[in-house]
């Protein structure tokens, strides 16, 4: 765990010193598993790297930049018929996550453009992003074409899922050939009365991006949202396998995001309570504690901290509940996920994920 430890403390020594030195040696086998970690870039600052390191960072940042803004160049004529259509919408997490946590938003990489809309709008969001060129499908980047997903696929995320099937659009750019764009019903895992899309929408703010206006969350129900995906993401048996499941990224989020908003603790404390949401805000937190050495993380909102039996556990209410017999450190630095699960997991369950996967079209 000497390299893992490593990372860690480069990792905290970036959100600790806002014009760090580049103070430790070029180190590859630590640059791959800060990549890995999709916390490369930040990691890459604090070291002294030769010309091809830097000039291969100025690459990544130059795309991830051309990313956002290609996802906004081809979703801003859409957004404009969603408002023309008195269809109510919000963008989360992405590009204004990124420049709060890390003003810089090029270190941070969104593969995707997260837009919440109410199910009941689901048809017409879809006939308007059809006219605009959008296909539900998974770009194959050999043949440079995307594949379109089956009627069956579609009706899978539809029906079991709080997402669509993703929509692709081929944009020309060769640096940036597809962009993605996710449709969410809920920033909750599971429907319930308690949990109104339009009331969430409603809570929303306008900021300027490069000339776009971007309608995203205010801060306090943006930071609500990047915990409940983390949690998600750290805790469905369907995502776990999954290579982005566990990584570094998800802590340097939140940490930057909460050293650098305008979070109202009093009104986040409130929004937790009232959507009944304590214990999973407060495991991420843990957990980003945890990785960042901060304990005033597990006293900022005011609310408990789950007991130890929940902080050692994974499976979301409808899955299942199973206990870690693999330390935090294990399982966020495992490379081989597959034998990872193979001991908690038995045959049905494993069937279960490889139809899911399928269904994915992956």
């Amino acid at each position: 765990m000497v390299l893992q430890n490593l990372l860690l403390e480069m990792l905290r020594t970036c959100f600790c010193n806002e014009s760090m030195p580049s103070q430790y040696p070029q180190n590859e086998p630590l640059l791959e598993l800060a990549h890995q970690h999709d916390v490369g870039l930040l990691i890459s600052d604090a070291m002294q790297l030769d010309r091809n390191h830097r000039l291969a960072n100025q690459i990544s940042k130059q795309k991830n930049l051309k990313r956002y803004h290609e996802n906004f160049i081809h979703f801003d004529p859409a957004a404009d018929e969603f408002k023309k259509s008195n269809i109510d919408y919000v963008t989360t997490k992405g590009i204004y996550a990124a420049k709060t946590a890390y003003i810089d938003e090029s270190y941070r990489r969104s593969d995707d453009l997260d837009v919440i809309i109410k199910r009941e709008d689901y048809s017409k969001v879809k006939n308007i992003l059809d006219n605009y060129g959008y296909k539900q499908g998974v770009y194959d980047p050999t043949t440079k074409t995307i594949k379109n997903f089956s009627r069956q696929q579609e009706l899978f995320y539809l029906s079991y899922t709080q997402q669509s099937a993703p929509f692709l659009k081929e944009t020309g750019n060769e640096l940036v050939p597809v962009v993605n764009l996710d449709l969410n019903f809920n920033i909750f895992w599971n429907e319930s009365d308690s949990w109104d899309t339009s009331k969430l929408i409603d809570n929303s703010q306008i900021v300027d991006y490069k000339g776009f206006k971007v309608k995203t969350f205010q801060d306090e129900y943006m930071f609500l949202h990047m915990c409940l995906h983390a949690y998600f993401d750290m805790n469905s048996v369907y995502v776990l396998y999954k290579i982005y499941a566990y990584r570094l990224k998800y802590f340097a989020d939140i940490y930057g995001f909460i050293k650098r908003s305008k979070i109202s603790w009093e009104k986040f404390r409130s929004i937790c309570i009232n959507y009944k949401v304590e214990r999973y805000i407060m495991y991420v937190l843990y957990y980003t504690a945890f990785v960042f050495r901060d304990d005033s993380l597990l006293t900022i909102t005011g609310l408990q901290v789950p007991n130890e039996e929940f902080l050692n556990s994974f499976g979301l209410d409808n899955e299942g509940h199973f206990i870690w017999k693999n330390s935090f450190m294990e399982r966020l630095f495992c490379i081989d996920r597959d034998s990872l699960f193979d001991k908690y997991f038995d045959e049905e369950m494993k069937f279960k994920i490889a139809q899911g996967k399928a269904f994915e079209g992956m």
